[in-house]
């Protein structure tokens, strides 16, 4: 049986801005879709992008994770863009200072910092809860942790956004993105030295690990920049969502203070709503029917994180903000093999502005957002916000 098509752009402007109704219009024809603007099959429902990714070996991403041959060629090669064995090396090399149990030690810097800024911004009459809040503890926390000198502190945010771009496909934000990935290899070529990197931080290990041949040498640039590129948009775009939920949701900040141990499900419903990562593809290794539809081998799948996770089928009431939901097999963070490296990282930084939230803010008041134009970023460009 041949897959129900639609001619949606999913990187249209006016898509990236309200995705959802597109979403459910393509859920609702099919767990597969094809679309023929990207020559992409896209998978809609939760439990058909859930096997999916929990089964590489038939949908692999060494082949690239972009919706576009290009994209998928130009980025190839990193941690997401990988299959084992490579992938393991990446990941083994990467993953120990992420670890939750590494990260422990650094947990009472983070809510210090996080107390710090709530009590800043509750004395303010209104902030950007995107530049004054969502991106201020990644920023801090992050760029110390990951060691860079001060050009790649200073452009992280650039870069990370680039490359996220050119995972989409190449239209002309694609494109444009382009010369901040030159740039960002440039640096890691020249300017990442033993002498310039901040003395036992990420990146400093990973050169340590090629130096005693723990990793590959030529796999050190990779890792070098996965701890760049994907560490810091993320985050943000969760905590912006978090920050537009709330405001938009009064009782459930008010449920939210009334009972702070729901602080971890908030979390984890700010990044299902939300879903940072729209969406990367796969490519198929073998024939394989989905559903009564055949998908041939050597397609390029994408796999709707975000339709996903606001499937009724497996969510009730899929877009209503619920502190209460025990919202957990969400695929905000992906699933399988490729689950979000800096997950819980992630977590720990958004609980801590949360339980900061919850003793210094009575209310939430946001009176105007703005989506951030990015390829695969689901993200606000500003949250016109205050708090009381």
């Amino acid at each position: 049986m041949d897959a129900p098509s639609d001619d949606i752009d999913l990187f249209d402007d006016a898509v990236i801005r309200d995705p959802w109704p597109h979403y459910g219009r393509l859920r609702a024809l099919g767990p597969v879709v094809w679309l023929p603007r990207h020559g992409n099959y896209a998978l809609t429902r939760y439990d058909t992008v859930r096997a999916a990714l929990r089964d590489h070996g038939t949908f692999c991403s060494g082949q690239g994770v972009a919706a576009d041959r290009f994209g998928c060629t130009h980025l190839q090669g990193n941690t997401v863009a990988s299959d084992p064995p490579r992938h393991s090396k990446l990941r083994g090399a990467m993953s120990p200072p992420l670890q939750r149990r590494e990260l422990i030690e650094i947990r009472p810097r983070i809510e210090s910092i996080a107390n710090e800024l709530i009590g800043r911004l509750v004395s303010r009459k209104r902030f950007d809860a995107v530049t004054d809040l969502a991106q201020v503890l990644p920023l801090r926390i992050v760029t110390e942790m990951v060691g860079l000198p001060e050009f790649g502190r200073e452009n992280m945010l650039k870069w990370a956004g680039a490359a996220f771009d050119v995972l989409g496909v190449q239209n002309a934000r694609g494109q444009a993105a382009l010369p901040a990935i030159a740039e960002m290899r440039g640096f890691i070529g020249q300017g990442v030295t033993r002498e310039t990197l901040k003395p036992g931080s990420w990146t400093a290990r990973v050169l340590d690990l090629a130096d005693c041949g723990k990793l590959d040498s030529d796999l050190a640039p990779f890792a070098l920049r996965d701890y760049i590129n994907p560490s810091l948009d993320t985050t943000i775009s969760a905590i912006g969502h978090l920050i537009a939920q709330l405001g938009a949701c009064p009782d459930q900040w008010q449920t939210l203070r009334e009972e702070p141990l729901l602080i971890p499900n908030a979390v984890h419903e700010a990044v299902r709503l939300g879903t940072p990562i729209r969406s990367f593809s796969r490519h198929t290794t073998r024939d394989i029917e989905i559903d009564g539809v055949a998908v041939p081998a050597g397609s390029r799948v994408m796999m709707l994180f975000a339709s996903a996770n606001r499937d009724a089928r497996t969510f009730e009431n899929p877009d209503a903000f619920d502190v209460c939901r025990q919202s957990r097999p969400h695929l905000g963070f992906g699933a399988g093999i490729h689950m979000c490296i800096g997950m819980h990282l992630a977590i720990i930084e958004i609980e801590a502005i949360l339980d900061a939230m919850v003793r210094h803010v009575e209310r939430i008041e946001v009176r105007d957002t703005k989506i951030k134009l990015n390829n695969t970023i689901c993200g606000f460009e500003h949250i016109d916000t205050s708090f009381r």
